[in-house]
């Protein structure tokens, strides 16, 4: 018994130690893959450091974005696009996996997908140059008027879907509880 208490004991302790040694190697592998990215980072081709400029350059303009209203504006833009188009794939996405009717939405998603990218590539170089062209605003809101439609017709397949499965299934219920019930009135009648 004694034996049998020291042997697993043994056992035990050799299992944590090799639990630590594993989690040591994949901390270290993990800081050391941090560190290399970063270091690569920072060092121009010749493998020196190159920071010409770089956190002076990229601290003035975080601070002039932070401080412009135009800025803001066009990140206000920006957020609601990928807010409609993220929802139209989602929508799309959900209605796929659940077989219902899509039709050509998965293709009109990802060509959604396509413009809104474009649109917001000259939201983002815009965004420091003053205010917003009309016609830049415009094709934002064309792309999420279009996003929104495209996630309706989702919502809608999806809902014709679930109350043609709703509607079978309580009709199968019916039927099944009334067949029971019959059956045990016989039974006892």
């Amino acid at each position: 018994m004694v034996e049998q208490l020291v042997i697993a004991t043994g056992v035990m302790g050799l299992l944590f130690l090799m639990a630590i040694v594993v989690t040591s190697v994949v901390l270290v592998r993990g800081v050391r893959r941090r560190y290399r990215s970063v270091r690569a980072r920072f060092l121009g081709p010749d493998g020196r450091p190159d920071l010409s400029g770089t956190l002076r350059a990229s601290g003035s303009v975080a601070a002039a974005s932070l401080g412009s209203p135009v800025w803001w504006r066009v990140q206000n833009h920006r957020h609601r696009l990928w807010k409609a188009v993220t929802s139209a794939e989602h929508a799309v996405g959900v209605a796929r996996r659940a077989n219902v009717a899509t039709g050509d939405l998965p293709a009109l998603a990802r060509d959604l997908h396509a413009a809104a990218t474009a649109v917001d590539a000259v939201l983002r170089a815009s965004g420091h140059q003053g205010p917003l062209r009309e016609e830049d605003r415009l094709d934002c809101d064309r792309i999420v008027v279009a996003a929104d439609e495209i996630r309706e017709a989702a919502l809608a397949s999806l809902r014709h879907g679930s109350h043609s499965d709703t509607e079978m299934v309580v009709s199968a219920v019916r039927i099944e509880v009334a067949a029971l019930a019959a059956g045990l009135r016989a039974s006892h009648g």
